[in-house]
């Protein structure tokens, strides 16, 4: 195991070394090297001298190079008074073969002492102190590492970047103590304000938002950050648009480019009423760094997929040479004009709907009141099947009174017969004459109360079980029926297309109700007069079917396409156009 030159745990190797020759009465310095690299680093030493000795440094060098243990005897005067000594280092094994490092230690002691012994206890110490290493050596992450992943949290939700923008601004605002976070994104070649912290509105502070963009504005186009008042140690910078902003809010302020894969994307904007320190600046830096990708992929995201196509394509073309580009283009040019002019089929569409091919009205025969329906629209009927009933109450007192009235003048007549009065019999024969076809009429429109089917079909208007007890006038249309199985198909075509139909002509339609069908038709009628359908002037075509499949009913709508012969795509697609013109020119040269 290498450790980095950034973690090398001197404060633990220092505690441990201190403890270790206090303990070993024997040991009068030490000093422990680990590896940086391709580099050894003084990691710790005993005791606080200003440096360690060069023979200890160059013991524990030589023992990380061997990789074994290495005894040595020191110049007589670099020995402690006079006093027999060693210097005895040792690697420090890491796991899987690895090393951490070394440690020296000058020992004094008995020449009697075998060097065995010295190795031993050096090498177990050697190993606590590995061990002990490597249970810390373990990275943590930082504290700005635990930042940034939370506020990259922030942007990656499902919100949208309004409202991710928003958090994090004020994310940035309540963790780094500023009193206003501002976040601004370029679009479309311009800088615009997308959020500022604790969910500030924009309507009612438009010259502090423009003031904010200039801030941001001035930062990207020197490609740096910049603090406002400017440090004293700091570079000449332009800060005009930085001072503007400075008056109308709490007075420092940072500035910091959000740059992604190379391109700058927008700017960050910190303000308080205290100074911003290096380490705050650099920590600012270094969440922008990480923060700059993570707002360009949910910008990206919320793109129409026209801007997307661009950019796809502009990141194919971007590799290629200019000319490649230029024959790219060409080609493309080429290929959309000959498709422009090669002959396809034209068809002229139009709205269209179902009918019967024959419709029956039942309307009312007298004035009266609707008392039962019996049929509704879409159900099918039967011929001589009853539909509807009129109320017959006062038919039927008119029927009682005309057949009293005729039998009293029934009776008159008799009477004056008997008595042989020819005056009186004709006067009371002639009113019951009368009386007896009021009778009947009275009885025929009793019989009409009851409205019966005259053919056999579906109902296909007429829901008259909502009205029951509602008047009727004489020749109200109560139920009209159409045939089931007979049907026209009716076409509006626009007045501009009429003069591309004929009869005979062919044709598909498209049925609401059967979208993945084309039901083939042919033209049989063509209205002479227009009619006005939705406000356009167009002529009601009549068609039938060729083989009209099962399930149509009368109501049916779709689009209907009429073939109209061949021609270009750019004669196709120029015709209405053409057409408006002339009309113009025609009106316009009189």
């Amino acid at each position: 195991m290498t450790m980095s030159e950034s973690f090398i745990p001197s404060d633990l190797a220092q505690r441990w070394l201190r403890g270790y020759c206090e303990r070993e009465v024997a040991v009068k310095s030490a000093v422990v090297l680990m590896a940086s690299g391709q580099s050894l680093q003084e990691a710790a030493r005993w005791p606080g001298q200003a440096t360690a000795s060069a023979p200890l440094v160059a013991a524990a060098r030589a023992a990380l190079k061997r990789k074994h243990a290495v005894v040595l005897t020191p110049p007589v005067g670099d020995s402690a008074g006079g006093e027999h000594s060693r210097i005895v280092a040792q690697p420090l094994a890491g796991g899987q073969g690895t090393t951490l490092g070394a440690l020296a230690v000058l020992v004094l002691g008995d020449p009697t002492d075998t060097d065995q012994t010295l190795l031993s206890e050096l090498e177990h110490a050697c190993t606590t102190l590995a061990a002990t290493l490597q249970a810390t050596s373990a990275p943590r992450p930082s504290a700005t590492g635990s930042r940034l992943l939370q506020l990259q949290a922030l942007l990656l939700g499902p919100e949208s970047l309004a409202q991710a923008a928003s958090a994090l601004a004020s994310e940035l605002a309540s963790t780094l103590d500023f009193e206003r976070v501002s976040l601004g994104l370029i679009q479309r070649t311009r800088l615009n304000v997308v959020a500022l912290s604790h969910g500030a509105e924009f309507a009612s502070r438009q010259g502090l938002i423009q003031a904010l963009a200039g801030a941001m504005q001035e930062a990207i186009d020197q490609g740096v950050s910049i603090a406002y008042p400017l440090p004293d140690d700091a570079p000449p910078r332009i800060v005009q648009a930085h001072a503007v902003l400075a008056v109308q809010g709490p007075g420092t302020l940072l500035s910091v480019p959000l740059i992604s894969a190379g391109q700058v994307i927008g700017a960050l904007c910190f303000e308080r009423g205290t100074a911003i320190g290096a380490e705050s600046v650099h920590t600012i830096e270094q969440l922008a760094c990480g923060l700059a990708p993570a707002i360009e992929l949910k910008q990206r995201a919320e793109q129409p997929w026209t801007a997307r196509a661009r950019e796809s394509l502009r990141a194919q073309f971007a590799g290629r040479s200019r000319r490649a580009r230029r024959l790219t283009w060409l080609a493309g040019l080429a290929a959309a004009l000959l498709l422009a002019f090669v002959p396809v089929d034209r068809r002229i569409g139009a709205p269209a709907r179902l009918e019967g091919a024959v419709q029956r009205v039942l309307a009312a025969p007298i004035d009266g009141y609707l008392h039962a329906a019996h049929a509704r629209p879409g159900d099918a009927v039967k011929a001589g099947q009853l539909l509807v009933e009129l109320a017959q109450q006062d038919l039927l007192l008119q029927t009682r009174k005309w057949e009293a009235e005729l039998a009293q003048h029934e009776n008159s007549a008799a009477a004056a017969l008997a008595r042989a009065d020819r005056t009186q019999y004709a006067l009371a024969a002639a009113r019951a004459a009368e009386a007896g076809v009021q009778l009947e009429l009275a009885h025929a429109q009793l019989a009409r109360t009851q409205l019966t089917a005259p053919i056999e079909g579906i109902v296909i208007k007429g829901d008259l079980s909502q009205s029951l007890g509602a008047p009727v006038q004489r020749g109200e249309v109560l139920v009209t029926l159409a045939p089931r199985e007979a049907f026209r198909l009716i076409i509006e075509i626009d007045d501009r297309d009429i003069g591309a139909v004929a009869l005979g002509q062919g044709g598909r339609l498209a049925l609401s109700a059967l979208p993945g069908e084309r039901l083939a038709f042919r033209v049989t009628r063509i209205s002479p007069v227009a009619i006005t359908h939705d406000g356009r002037n167009a002529f009601d075509v009549e068609a039938a079917f060729d083989n009209p499949p099962a399930g149509l009913r009368p109501g049916l709508q779709g689009i209907a396409k009429l073939d109209a012969g061949t021609q270009s795509l750019v004669w196709i697609a120029t015709r209405r156009i053409r057409m408006w013109l002339e009309l113009k020119l025609w009106g316009w040269t009189g």
